[in-house]
């Protein structure tokens, strides 16, 4: 598929998956490269509920050069930039792991809000690119979209007043759309289940509605996504009064196509 064509899907529906779009050898390196920020602790860590189950991982391409090598790839920074239309840098890199019988849902939301709120973003001209790191079936908690919900502006709401930003990452997002809200989109589209295999690519505009159940199944649903931002863009908020650099970059440099990788 054209790029052109990938953008005006994007533009039309929301998001787009490219299936197949990353070789099962290099789907191979990814995992293994995380197995290691899996069995160790280091900053950007998020735990479920129970405070023992791990979450998600924020941030390894600040101190992992073959993460970052992964963001800078130009199949990737080049699908990104052709959507958002200038150069990009990352704003947020972070696996949702999504573990067996344990992983909780994410309540329906759009990213936008929390990166216009917490990060003084002023426009929604970003990208996520997901990479599924293990295959997808509906058991595993898979994302749900609301297909052309992303040309309804911000229907968030904030549901946890006061709060620190640990609550923009976990089961009780600080911003929601209401069930109300929800059951009106319903009435009137479809929702899709994006279930897949491993290397499969999703892209998704910002102020996409979604969410995902509990992992009903025994394996876990890790779930590579990358947020790229335009750099004329970039946040507002000064460092000392930002969420913290896994959340909200203050390198906003433009990222250089590098051929490394898949």
């Amino acid at each position: 598929m054209e790029k052109l064509e990938i953008v005006n899907e994007i533009r039309e529906q929301g998001f787009i998956v490219l299936t197949n779009f990353l070789s099962g050898e290099y789907v191979d390196k990814i995992n293994d490269r995380l197995e290691k920020y899996i069995s160790e602790r280091h900053d950007g860590v998020a735990m479920e509920d129970d405070g023992e189950t791990l979450r998600a991982l924020h941030g390894l391409h600040l101190y992992d050069g073959f993460f970052l090598s992964l963001c800078a790839n130009e199949k990737l920074l080049s699908l990104a930039e052709s959507y958002i239309g200038e150069q990009c840098y990352v704003h947020q890199f972070k696996i949702n792991v999504k573990k067996a019988l344990k992983g909780q849902a994410w309540p329906w939301h759009q990213d936008f809000v929390f990166w216009q709120k917490g990060d003084g973003i002023e426009r929604p001209q970003l990208l996520n690119i997901g990479i599924m790191l293990h295959d997808v079936s509906m058991l595993h908690g898979p994302l749900c979209f609301i297909p052309g919900s992303h040309k309804l502006g911000d229907l968030c709401e904030k549901m946890v007043e006061h709060t620190a930003w640990e609550s923009d990452i976990s089961s009780q997002l600080s911003y929601q759309v209401n069930g109300s809200t929800i059951e009106t989109l319903l009435y009137e589209k479809d929702v899709k289940f994006i279930t897949g295999s491993a290397g499969d690519l999703i892209l998704f505009d910002p102020l996409l509605v979604h969410s995902s159940s509990g992992n009903l199944s025994p394996k876990d649903r890790p779930l590579l996504l990358i947020t790229y931002n335009a750099v004329s863009n970039a946040p507002t908020i000064s460092p000392g009064n930002s969420r913290p650099e896994f959340l909200c970059a203050s390198d906003n440099s433009p990222l250089t196509a590098t051929c490394e990788g898949f």
